[in-house]
């Protein structure tokens, strides 16, 4: 492992240093005493790396305990690079304004190192000083890249009590898929291929754009046992599929999709329901839906009947707070600009870091 600026750490407090992680066991470790993210997790970063990124992993000790940690995604443009920490960094509630500043310095150096035009922070939870550290400070950044609120529901109850915590329509929609005979399986990876046609009939209808087949795969990979991909399956085909990764004891909604002719049928209603029960049975409390839009207020175009298993438009709101359970609320990007020229170049060209 490489020491970061060793000399810069030392003179902020004599036992606070920063390091790049490099063994697997060591980051989760940290990660999980930080109470880190699934986007924090050494999983992502491989999976990440698979897909144009490079993970790079920082942790400021304090007397050789974790104190704060960033898994920073390395992406190149030409001959500069983007720096991003989805989720990140992940501070202890104690996490005092020098350490905050370590790692900071940690994140500048590796900039200057990877020729940076900016750094990207979007942390779990508020984190006391972040844009008070005068020239150490984040900015709050006007992109946004992971959704700004989510639903987090409650999994630990029996089937009763899951239904129970639903509004009524979702209730009747669940037991509706089940008489009239959709039934839900998790699949193996090799049906990739299967889910992937109907998330491309999904993103034509909705209106939102989809990585590769591959990185569905490369996901469900990545993540092994604590990943799965459950399929809703009506009259003998698949009609929908959601891929959920389980992280510490909370299991997260990543992708879904359905196919229009089946949703009369109520499939994503039974296949949510099932998803929440695939959590519970492996020891989550809590299965995040992963986002909703970032108000309560509806954009003007949003239909009556829109119905959509995405995050980002207004029906899967309307869809995911059928479930029940507590909307949490993020803090949103914070940026560091390197090379204010470029950043704003790369602002009005940009497709998205897309992590």
């Amino acid at each position: 492992m490489n020491v970061v600026n060793p000399n810069v750490a030392a003179t902020l407090a004599h036992s606070i240093r920063a390091k790049h992680v490099s063994n697997r066991a060591e980051w989760d470790a940290a990660i999980s005493a930080l109470g880190g993210s699934v986007l924090q997790t050494w999983q992502w970063g491989e999976f990440k790396s698979l897909h144009g990124w490079e993970p790079v992993r920082i942790v400021v000790e304090n007397r050789d305990k974790p104190v704060a940690a960033a898994q920073v995604l390395v992406r190149s443009i030409g001959p500069f690079t983007v720096l991003y920490a989805p989720r990140g960094p992940v501070v202890s509630d104690q996490t005092s304004p020098a350490e905050l500043a370590t790692l900071t310095l940690a994140i500048d150096d590796l900039a200057s190192q990877r020729r940076s035009v900016v750094a990207f922070v979007e942390p779990d939870a508020p984190i006391s000083g972040l844009t008070e550290q005068g020239q150490l400070g984040w900015q709050p950044s006007p992109i946004e890249l992971q959704p700004l609120r989510t639903i987090k529901v409650p999994v630990s109850g029996s089937d009763d009590e899951l239904l129970e915590a639903m509004k009524s329509k979702t209730r009747y929609n669940i037991r509706l898929a089940g008489r009239r005979g959709v039934t839900i399986r998790e699949a193996s990876v090799d049906e990739i291929p299967e889910f992937y046609e109907i998330l491309e009939e999904t993103s034509s209808r909705d209106e939102f754009g989809i990585h590769s087949i591959e990185y569905y795969a490369d996901m469900i990979d990545a993540f092994g046992e604590d990943a799965a991909l459950l399929v809703a399956e009506f009259d003998g085909s698949i009609v929908a599929g959601a891929i959920i990764l389980k992280h510490q004891d909370e299991a997260i909604y990543m992708f879904g999709a359905s196919s229009r002719h089946a949703q009369r049928h109520m499939p994503t209603h039974l296949l949510q329901f099932e998803a929440m029960k695939w959590a519970r049975e492996r020891g989550c409390e809590r299965y995040d839906l992963w986002g909703i839009p970032p108000t309560d207020t509806p954009p003007d175009e949003a239909s009556e009947d829109e119905i959509n298993v995405r995050s980002g438009l207004w029906g899967v709101y309307r869809f995911k707070q059928g479930f029940g359970g507590d909307i949490s609320i993020y803090p949103g990007v914070h940026e560091r600009v390197y090379q204010p020229g470029l950043v704003n170049l790369w602002r009005r060209f940009r497709s998205g870091p897309g992590a």
